[in-house]
C-alpha cells in the first residue's frame, strides 16, 4: 500500500480556491431556488426581499474570496495575513453599506424575508466544511 505524497503549496492553494469558489456557487444556488419558492408561495415583494437580504450577505463573500484567493502562487504569510484582515475589513463594511442602501431604496420591502435571506445565506457557512474538503 503506497502514502499519497503530501500536495504541494500551489496544488494546495488552488484546491482550496477553488473549494471557496464553488461553495460561492453552491450559495448562490441555495439562494436562487428559495427566492423561486418565495415567489410562488409568497409573491414578488417577499421573494426580491429574500433575495436582497441574501445579496448583502454573498456580495462580501465573494469580496473576501478575491481579497484572500485573487493571487496567483503562493506568497509570505504576513501577505495572507494582511489579506484575511483587509478581507474581513471590507466584508463588514459592504455588509453594512449594502444593508443600509436595502432598507433606505428597497420599497416596499418584506422585512421578514429579508432577514431570512441574510440568515439563511450566514448559516450556509455551516455547510462550508463539507465543500472545503479535499
Amino acid at each position: 500500500m503506497s502514502v499519497p505524497s503530501p500536495l504541494s503549496a500551489t496544488q494546495l492553494l488552488v484546491a482550496k480556491k477553488r473549494a471557496v469558489f464553488r461553495f460561492l456557487g453552491v450559495q448562490i444556488a441555495i439562494s436562487v431556488v428559495i427566492s423561486l419558492v418565495f415567489l410562488i408561495l409568497s409573491g414578488v415583494i417577499a421573494s426580491y426581499s429574500f433575495v436582497l437580504g441574501a445579496t448583502a450577505c454573498i456580495l462580501p463573500n465573494i469580496y473576501m474570496a478575491w481579497r484572500v484567493f485573487g493571487h496567483v502562487g503562493t506568497r509570505p504569510a504576513k501577505d495572507v495575513v494582511r489579506s484575511f484582515y483587509r478581507g474581513e475589513a471590507g466584508k463588514l463594511v459592504m455588509t453594512a453599506v449594502i444593508l443600509s442602501l436595502v432598507f433606505l431604496l428597497a420599497k416596499p420591502l418584506a422585512h421578514g424575508a429579508l432577514f431570512t435571506g441574510f440568515g439563511l445565506a450566514i448559516l450556509s457557512h455551516w455547510l462550508s466544511p463539507l465543500m472545503l474538503k479535499q
